[in-house]
This record gives structure tokens, C-alpha cells and sequence, in this order.
């Protein structure tokens, strides 16, 4: 990815995103990197961070490397999301996302999970559609 001076900039303003504090650390050319700090609200009964919490921030470095490659007019919806824990996540943790095949209506994605001690805590897969814009213009005439 290339670094630059100014901070990388979120290609969609998704609420759920602001709610659990994720930071867009960098987005460049079908990769992203998002971080987020650990939260007790965002944790499980153990004080690790909740594997729902990890699927959420798998779906936005993904989504987001894919938004990276498309026309900001253009939708982003998941078809299909895989993952595997492979160890708990712990402190802060840091997700980094990468296009790995860019079609015209679909994109192939993977994505991996380090927790805050370094060690690989999730890797994950998947699909994208890519949506034209008429879709959103749809929701908002209603």
C-alpha cells in the first residue's frame, strides 16, 4: 500500500462502523488495513474480543479494499463470508484486507486478523457484488 502523509480516507459511511470504533488505517489499490481498539463491551466472557466483533471488522477491510477499486457511486454488498478462528483475539486487533480476484460484478477477498500480541487470531474469505447506483436511488424515492 502506499504511504501516504495524509490519513486514508473510509469510500462508505457505515454507522456500525462509528459504533464499534473502527480506524481506517490504510486503503490502497484492492487492500485496506482497519484497526480497533479493545473494548470490554466488545468482548466475550473471557475478556477476549467477541467473535462477532472480528466478523464485523473482517466485513470492513474487505469491503473496503473492494470499494477502493470501484467508483464511489457504486454499492458493495457481501455474498458470501467464511471464517476461521484460528486463536482468541486479544487487545487491540488489526484486520488486513485484499481483493484477490476483481471482477466486473464480483470480487474475490481474504482477510487476516492479528490480535494485539501479534498473533494470527482469524483468517477469512469472501464474496462481493458490485452495485450500480440505481440501487441506492431505488431506497432513497421510497
Amino acid at each position: 500500500m502506499t504511504t501516504n502523509t495524509r490519513p486514508a480516507q473510509w469510500r462508505s459511511i457505515v454507522p456500525l462502523y462509528i459504533h464499534l470504533g473502527f480506524e481506517l488505517d490504510a486503503l490502497d489499490d484492492g487492500r485496506s488495513q482497519v484497526r480497533l481498539g479493545f473494548q470490554p463491551h466488545l468482548g466475550n466472557s473471557r475478556g477476549e474480543v467477541h467473535g462477532g466483533t472480528v466478523a464485523a471488522i473482517v466485513d470492513a477491510a474487505m469491503s473496503q479494499a473492494v470499494r477502493s477499486l470501484v467508483d464511489l457511486e457504486m454499492g458493495v454488498a457481501t455474498i458470501t463470508m467464511n471464517l476461521n478462528y484460528l486463536s482468541p483475539a486479544k487487545g487491540k486487533i488489526i484486520c488486513k484486507g485484499t481483493v484477490l480476484k476483481r471482477g466486473r460484478n464480483i470480487m474475490f477477498t481474504e482477510a487476516e486478523v492479528f490480535g494485539e500480541d501479534g498473533v494470527l487470531a482469524c483468517r477469512a474469505s469472501a464474496t462481493y457484488r458490485i452495485l450500480p447506483k440505481t440501487v441506492y436511488d431505488k431506497k432513497t424515492q421510497s
